[in-house]
């Protein structure tokens, strides 16, 4: 293989798909990026078995042909090169010569016939379907939070859930730790529609769940991909994506394997919009909840809010025997009934800073139970923080008395 490539492109393609080569694998061929041409692209593959990303620039190549070359040495060879070089590469059997300007380096290469070929959804009826930008965004950034991270016994839920709704008009994207739950939709894409649905097991074969899992790694890739949006392809085994980054040279096609689907039917758990609830400003609500947590140096300390028939809404640090006290006061838009709740700080800022800023509504019917929050700028977006049983009750009188407050 002989070529010349530019090296903004080379460089943007090895950055693309370099992260997938790790350099702890075990396997020596997987720490390498393959390179390959067809006649005048030039092809470059990164793989960690569970997913596999391929660039593919343009380049003025003299000999086809392939070979790999260490991921992480290839990188930052070219990242050191001159900006609007042109990195000239000729493979043989056992070396490569690279040279951009007065720089020639030799790396060690290893053969590319046993790198594994990249996979795809094989399913004849996969769904096929385009997604904008601002739709990847909605998809995947707004729910992504609400996923559990290194949590051994919530693996299976490391993800985002993308599923279309019973009459197919609406894709869904959501995620859940088990605490917290976000979802978000968009009018369902041309094609969402043959996204896996619902089989009963039957007499002739077991069932089979709606929707799937897209792993927490692979929707972090496909967010980067997403700026110009995506095409993806996906059966029940995997979800195949092509992009084309900023730079219009440089095209990608990027494919994980999914999480087995176990998401649970949440429709069924979630709480209604009933019971009590207040109407406030999601930013002020926000910032006086880092402002508590902060002070506290804990988000998992508990935060109580509550609220009477007339006055302001008062947040406050529960159970002042763990660290610093300490109470904001905000502005009560409406409400609806008398309230008090608990909530750790990290989980209802997941929720609220989900919906973005405007007037947030917050409801809930019972502590230790769930509130069901709702920004008034995005109705059909739903959000979920479940509540923690205060320490400090009503009986134990007020939270400063006079003189203190004084």
């Amino acid at each position: 293989m002989k070529l010349i490539a530019e090296r903004t492109h080379l460089l943007a393609a090895l950055k693309t798909v370099g992260h997938l080569a790790q350099k702890k694998n075990p396997i020596p061929l997987l720490r390498h990026v393959r390179l390959r041409t067809v006649g005048r692209l030039l092809f470059v593959a990164a793989t960690d078995q569970d997913a596999y990303a391929e660039a593919e620039i343009p380049a003025d190549v003299e000999r086809q042909g392939s070979t790999t070359i260490d991921a992480d040495v290839l990188q930052r060879m070219v990242n050191n090169f001159a900006d609007g070089s042109q990195v000239y590469i000729d493979a043989g059997e056992a070396l490569a010569t690279i040279k951009a300007g007065r720089s020639r380096y030799q790396p060690p290469v290893l053969p590319a016939d046993d790198f594994p070929a990249m996979f795809a959804p094989k399913e004849k009826d996969a769904a096929r379907f385009t997604l904008m930008p601002e739709e990847v965004k909605r998809l995947l950034v707004v729910p992504r939070p609400a996923a559990p991270k290194g949590q051994a016994d919530k693996q299976q839920l490391e993800g985002v859930y993308l599923h279309t709704s019973d009459d197919d008009r609406t894709l869904w994207a959501a995620a859940t730790d088990g605490l917290t739950f976000i979802a978000a939709d968009i009018p369902a894409p041309e094609g969402a529609a043959k996204l896996p649905k619902l089989v009963e097991p039957g007499e002739h074969g077991a069932g089979r769940p709606r929707g799937l899992m897209v792993p927490m790694d692979a929707v972090g890739h496909l967010i980067k991909l997403g700026e110009n949006g995506l095409e993806i392809e996906a059966d029940t085994n995997v979800l195949a994506a092509r992009a084309g980054l900023p730079s219009s040279a440089v095209k990608v096609s990027y494919a994980t394997r999914l999480i087995d689907n176990r998401f649970p039917p949440y429709e069924r758990f979630l709480p209604p919009l009933e019971g009590v609830s207040i109407l406030v400003e999601a930013g002020a609500f926000a910032d006086a909840i880092k402002r508590l947590a902060d002070m506290a140096g804990n988000e998992e300390r508990p935060i109580a809010i509550e609220w009477e028939e007339e006055g302001d809404l008062s947040l406050w640090l529960d159970d002042h025997a763990d660290g610093i006290y300490g109470t904001e006061t905000i502005d009560i838009i409406c409400r609806h009934g008398v309230g008090r709740f608990g909530a750790r700080a990290g989980l209802i800022l997941k929720v609220v800073e989900a919906g973005g800023r405007g007037q947030l509504e917050i409801w809930f019917s019972a502590e230790r139970k769930a509130a069901r929050l709702r920004n008034l700028d995005d109705q059909e977006m739903i959000a979920v923080a479940w509540l923690c049983e205060l320490r400090r009750r009503p009986h134990h009188g007020a939270v400063f008395n006079e003189e203190e407050a004084a």
